[in-house]
């Protein structure tokens, strides 16, 4: 049986990275903390401080390049960290007619990249989801 990782600050369970997300989200000068042989885990908390933890050690929310789209609420926050397109612009393409993931990637004329999902999304995994929730959402 596995057993459930918790943030060491919050509690809350924590899901285990892909350690090239970590690494392409976390600043420049905070990357020398992270240890290859370590598993990471990111907080599920949108409420927590912290972003990601392991056995050995953590990082904040200002450890980040980017938002996590969860953790804050703002207009300028990625949601797909691909192509890097905010909350703000998802919602602004959907005011103006737009009805589908491609029509909002589109009207926003950022190169559309997929499928570096697992490196570039903080969870590691594809936003779809979240986009779709974000165009409901507005």
């Amino acid at each position: 049986m596995k057993i459930i990782d918790i943030c060491p600050e919050c509690a809350c369970p924590g899901v285990e990275i892909n350690i090239n997300a970590l690494e392409n989200i976390i600043k420049k000068e905070k990357k020398e903390n992270i240890s290859l042989e370590s598993h990471y885990f990111i907080c599920t908390s949108p409420l927590c401080n912290i972003s990601y933890f392991s056995n050995e050690n953590t990082f904040t929310n200002n450890d980040l390049i980017h938002p996590i789209w969860y953790k804050d609420d703002g207009m300028n926050v990625p949601i797909c960290y691909c192509t890097n397109l905010t909350r703000g612009e998802i919602i602004e393409a959907v005011k103006n007619g737009c009805k589908t993931i491609d029509d909002v990637q589109k009207f926003s004329k950022k190169k559309i990249i997929t499928g570096k999902c697992e490196s570039k999304n903080p969870i590691g995994k594809c936003c779809r989801n979240v986009f779709l929730y974000t165009m409901k959402k507005k």
